[in-house]
């Protein structure tokens, strides 16, 4: 039979019953449709061969299997429907493991129902939105009836794979021939053109279920669970992955990400390594850019010791403004004329946040009508100067085409949030972990290292 045989065969199958006011998009659900048994059966003959074909070897070892089971039937749900094929089953005398070599050769969990292809269908949808609201989607765009409970079942699994994958990682980056390796990895830079590495950390809050169902009795001990927890947050890009689009829009051509809620020395393991991925030891200069959240600086200073440190311009703006509304009142004219030169000095001057910090001295020494309040407001803000004035050298970064905004990790942020702050939606620390691992291995480009099948 020619392709032109099987194309003309495919074509009267699905012109069978098609109206003739048919648009295109029946007409793409006709062919699919048409075909969608003929693609399965194919499926199911390559399974078969190719468990026909694995040989009885362990896959841990590969010492041969003592035969326990042959021709064991399993059902699994593929991209064109269900399949049926048999494999062998037995157990290695060496390291006593039972196992079905032909699982391990076409890629199959052990207990998973669907195949590979219909895994990454779940994982990706999963981590767009809710399991029960993806269902019909998935339905919709592939003809796949999946139980949402399946779905969230697959998509959980493929967290805690990518979660061993971030463990790996994490635990190469302890040792000196692990740091090579994950420094190995990093993209390389032009010949002879050194570049900065830009670390921008923050943090943002995940809902989980503590104490579910206890509420009522830790009340009555006069106890309050938590239910908010912090997800610390990293984005790490090399300045010279940074650009425009045709349009004048800023964009980073290529970034790591780390998000994790299990705490602050879990967060520093996994910055660190994805660092590394990203250039951390090629770097001729690494910059830290955050907000002023003591926990980051502590943490630059303990994982990227030498590293410039800088705040995030919007912040140090936001504090003088608060500053003026204290002083003038806020959303006055007065206010906004008080505040606008200290403003120009942080990124006009070169030592703007000195200058600053000086005009505020000179004011508190000099006023003599402050109330108390607005007399505690300004030495809250002299103080927030004089702890980050070495953190705010913002003309002498315009000058070098370095970021003074950390609008890239609130981005970061806010693009996690979307999916793990629905409305209603709470998380367990185990479940939320694991689809953190998995978001953080997608928005990394690794996902491959999940379903290889799709790295062409």
């Amino acid at each position: 039979m020619t392709d032109a045989d099987v194309v003309e065969w495919l074509y009267e199958r699905a012109a069978v019953g098609l109206p003739a006011d048919a648009d295109m998009g029946r007409m793409e659900k006709a062919v699919e449709a048409a075909s969608l048994d003929v693609r399965r059966q194919v499926v199911e003959g390559l399974v078969q061969r190719t468990a026909d074909r694995c040989a009885a070897a362990c896959p841990g070892c590969g010492r041969r299997l003592l035969m326990h089971v042959r021709g064991r039937r399993r059902r699994v749900v593929t991209r064109c429907g269900p399949i049926r094929f048999r494999r062998d089953y037995g157990r290695c005398p060496a390291c006593g493991r039972y196992s079905y070599p032909a699982d391990v050769a076409l890629g199959l969990h052990e207990r998973a129902p669907a195949s590979p292809v219909v895994q990454e269908i779940c994982a990706l949808e999963t981590l767009a939105a809710p399991a029960g609201r993806k269902a019909r989607d998935v339905r919709r765009l592939t003809g796949l009836e999946i139980d949402p409970s399946v779905m969230h079942r697959e998509a959980r699994r493929q967290g805690e794979a990518a979660l061993a994958l971030r463990d790996k990682d994490v635990a190469m980056a302890q040792t000196p021939k692990g740091v090579a390796e994950l420094a190995a990895s990093a993209a390389p830079g032009l010949p002879g053109e050194p570049f900065t590495l830009v670390i921008e950390i923050d943090a943002w809050n995940i809902r989980e279920r503590d104490a579910w169902g206890r509420t009522a009795k830790l009340a009555a001990r006069g106890e309050k669970p938590e239910r908010w927890h912090w997800v610390y947050t990293a984005t790490v890009f090399r300045l010279d992955q940074r650009g425009t689009t045709a349009s004048g829009r800023p964009v980073i051509s290529e970034r790591g990400y780390v998000a994790t809620r299990k705490g602050l020395d879990a967060f520093k393991q996994q910055l660190y390594a994805e660092a590394l991925r990203r250039g951390l030891l090629q770097a001729a200069h690494v910059l830290i850019l955050a907000d002023g959240a003591v926990w980051i600086w502590d943490l630059a200073e303990d994982r990227f010791k030498g590293a410039s440190q800088r705040v995030d311009l919007y912040h140090v703006e936001q504090h003088l403004c608060t500053l003026a509304a204290d002083l003038h009142g806020g959303g006055t004219e007065a206010a906004r004329e008080w505040v606008a030169p200290y403003r120009a000095w942080l990124t006009s001057r070169k030592d703007g946040a000195l200058d600053v910090l000086r005009g505020l001295e000179g004011l508190r020494d000099a006023a003599q009508t402050l109330a108390t309040q607005q007399r505690a407001a300004l030495d809250r803000e002299i103080g927030y100067f004089n702890k980050h004035k070495g953190r705010m050298d913002y003309k002498n970064a315009k000058k070098l085409g370095q970021p003074v905004g950390s609008g890239a990790i609130e981005s970061t942020c806010s693009q996690y949030q979307r999916r793990f702050k629905l409305t209603g939606q709470f998380w367990s620390l185990a479940g939320d972990e694991a689809f953190l691992a998995l978001d953080t291995l997608h928005r990394n480009e690794r996902w491959h290292l999940l379903f290889p099948h799709d790295c062409d």
